[in-house]
């Protein structure tokens, strides 16, 4: 009996690992195509950056399981530093392009190590402390606040088309509505196959009216490759992309806090110092990686809080699983091909109920909170401030520096920063004294 139980318990693991190998791919396989494309990258360049996008993700997603913050969070490129190659590729001379890239691996560099060296410091819980749940659910709320855009123009065919597509709208509502029902509507394993059930069927029904494209697809010369280390060559240092680079990690110390915060909540366990603390330091390291084989810089993921809800899989052994076979994906360049025609559409749908839940739990944080007009004032200024950003055009800041540009022109960053101010400097709450 005990044997039976073992192997129902493996291969329900394996299931789940599944699971999470394909949520991996849905927060993976986007970047290498939206950043190749503002480099201009030719097909075989990104098809070799998704490998090692692929590679990194899956073992920052151990290393992080393992030895830093242990919990079941996944590693994945961030959208603030997925931002900063966008922008400086697309603002970059022709001729200028690949030594952009060469700097932002000295910037990953230099960014991680100076993160892993603030993660043995003993500050984490002053750091921790500046995360009150009014900072935490405005967080939350301008980060898929800012997400949502994207959501939608692909979901609604927009990003494929540049108009409604009736056909990519009722396949992502049929996605969206299969995963909503083995959520609300299923117990056991069939709850937790809700987004991989979705997947298959929104990838599917894409095949079946015709809407992949087999045109962009790569034919990798082998079937066997090593992820190569410094592939946009030697890296190069600039003054401006490295504070740009410090800059960024130090913001995402926040991103760091909050994902093991929220995935904290979403386990219902208590969360360490010392978890706070470890998952800066593996933070730090995932960097280092990521500038060592020239990916998009790495981060704890908050939506794997809403995946973990939505799913109800909270053991650490299925992500482990995900994360090795994404990790052996990334050697073979044909399987990796293979999933990186997962139409966007697709993905993005299974990221929906996700993504929902995040914003969910930003408002249940705020709901917990006195509605005073000091709280209010704090909450609204914050969110204002943030997503009126979001909307500005581009060009908006062509006059801002290098340097700074990159934080001002990001609706989250100024937000975020802007409700640490209110919260602790400009609006802070004394303490009554103890008689």
């Amino acid at each position: 009996m005990n044997e039976l139980t073992n192997k129902r318990n493996s291969f329900l693991s394996g299931v789940q690992g599944i699971q999470w190998a394909v949520f991996m791919l849905t927060n993976i396989i986007a970047v290498p195509v939206v950043v190749g494309a503002a480099f201009h990258m030719s097909p075989a360049d990104i098809s070799t950056f998704m490998q090692r996008m692929l590679f990194v993700s899956g073992a920052a997603t151990i290393f992080q399981i393992f030895i830093g913050h242990r919990l079941p969070v996944v590693e994945g490129a961030a959208g603030m530093w997925w931002a900063i190659f966008v922008l400086l590729g697309t603002m970059s001379a022709p001729g200028s392009r690949g030594l952009v890239l060469q700097q932002l691996e000295m910037g990953l560099l230099i960014a991680g190590l100076f993160l892993a060296i603030l993660g043995c410091l003993p500050i984490i819980e002053k750091i921790r402390d500046l995360f009150t749940p009014i900072v935490t659910g405005v967080y939350l709320i301008l980060l898929v606040s800012q997400m949502s855009g994207s959501f939608f123009n692909s979901m609604l065919g927009v990003t494929e088309t540049n108009h409604l597509d009736g056909k990519i709208i009722g396949i992502c509502l049929v996605e969206v509505l299969i995963i909503l029902l083995f959520s609300l509507k299923t117990k056991g394993i069939w709850k937790s196959m809700g987004p991989l059930i979705g997947i298959v069927v929104g990838w599917s029904l894409f095949h079946f009216f015709g809407l992949i494209h087999t045109e962009k697809t790569y034919v990798p010369p082998t079937w066997f490759t090593i992820p190569k280390l410094f592939s946009w060559g030697a890296p190069q240092f600039d003054i401006g992309i490295v504070l740009t680079s410090i800059i960024t990690s130090i913001v995402l110390i926040s991103n760091v806090i909050a994902s093991i915060l929220v995935v904290g909540i979403a386990l219902e366990k208590e969360i360490q110092l010392k978890q706070y603390q470890k998952g800066i330091l593996g933070n730090g390291l995932g960097l280092l990686v990521s500038g060592l084989f020239s990916v998009v810089g790495v981060v704890p993921l908050s939506v794997s809080s809403g995946f973990i809800t939505t799913t109800g899989i909270k053991e650490k052994r299925p992500l482990v699983i995900g994360a090795i076979l994404i990790i052996v994906i990334s050697f073979f360049p044909y399987i990796s091909e293979f999933f990186s025609t997962l139409p966007l559409e697709v993905a993005y749908a299974s990221l929906f109920i996700p993504f929902s839940q995040m914003l969910g739990f930003g408002i249940r944080d705020l709901m917990g909170q006195e509605p005073s007009s000091r709280n209010l004032l704090v909450i609204g200024l914050s969110l204002m401030v943030g997503i009126g950003i979001m909307f500005l055009p581009a060009t908006a800041f062509e006059s801002v520096a290098p340097w700074l540009r990159n934080i001002v022109a990001n609706g989250l960053l100024v937000g975020l920063i802007l409700c640490l101010l209110l919260e602790h400097v400009i609006f802070r709450n004394k303490k009554i004294p103890s008689h």
